[in-house]
């Protein structure tokens, strides 16, 4: 099993080997935009394989591939666009923040908060029937930054950034604040912002649509997210490990 101490001591090896070459940022860019997108769009359910996802944001059409899901693809260029506009000012995920992640997901001006009960067969669960969503989610996020405060998710670069995305994703998908798939899409989105504000980069979850629901189920249910932080830092350390291979290649 990767952990924190893991990851910084893979990182290390990575960033010895600067100054990057044109060419490697470049991959980076692009497998940024590849993994983010494939990974969400295997987690909505569809059907596409990676290569072509790659061959959508390569501005391609796919015959039999819905309409939504060739924009879904495109929707993760603008969303990584907006992480980059949020970081610059180095702001935490907040309810604004996610309205405005899931306005660009949705396409829609102005995404209402869910009304109503719903019931989530997929993950066993019904989420509050809350008229103020507001509130609900600024109380997961002050979770979490008390959580980080003191000292919950280790100090300094052994910070385990990797939970803090956990619990992100988690607390957002526990409330689950907007109609229809979005709620999931945005938990995602605010997880993925969490690894590049640690200083790392948007990865593939690498699970399937099954396992993860399964995860995030047993995360709701229990409170503990400890799981889903495992693949997470699996993850990213796969992402590393393609990084260093891509700068010794000379890409």
């Amino acid at each position: 099993m990767v952990d924190i101490f893991d990851i910084t001591e893979k990182r290390g090896i990575l960033y010895s080997l600067a100054p990057f070459s044109e060419g490697v940022k470049n991959f980076k860019r692009r497998a940024d935009l590849l993994d983010y997108a494939y990974s969400d769009l295997r987690l909505y359910g569809s059907a596409l394989k990676k290569e072509g996802v790659k061959s959508i944001l390569d501005g391609k059409t796919i015959p039999g591939i819905p309409v939504f899901e060739h924009r879904l693809c495109e929707v993760h260029r603008k969303m990584l666009i907006r992480f980059e506009d949020k970081l610059s000012m180095k702001h935490e995920v907040d309810t604004i923040m996610l309205n405005e992640f899931c306005k660009i997901l949705s396409g829609v001006d102005l995404p209402p908060f869910r009304k109503g009960t719903c019931v989530l067969y997929h993950l066993d669960f019904v989420p509050g029937d809350d008229e103020n969503m507001s509130v609900s989610l600024m109380e997961a996020f002050s979770s979490i930054r008390r959580a980080e405060k003191n000292g919950g998710y280790g100090e300094g670069e052994n910070m385990d950034f990797c939970r803090k995305a956990a619990d992100m994703h988690m607390g957002i998908v526990k409330v689950y604040p907007y109609a229809d798939y979005f709620s999931e899409l945005a938990a995602r989105s605010a997880m993925q912002y969490e690894l590049i504000k640690a200083g790392y980069f948007t990865v593939d979850i690498g699970v399937s649509e099954p396992e993860y629901n399964r995860m995030t189920a047993d995360a709701i249910h229990s409170g503990d997210s400890s799981e889903f932080a495992d693949v997470l830092r699996t993850a990213v350390y796969k992402k590393i490990h393609v990084l260093i291979d891509a700068v010794e290649r000379g890409v």
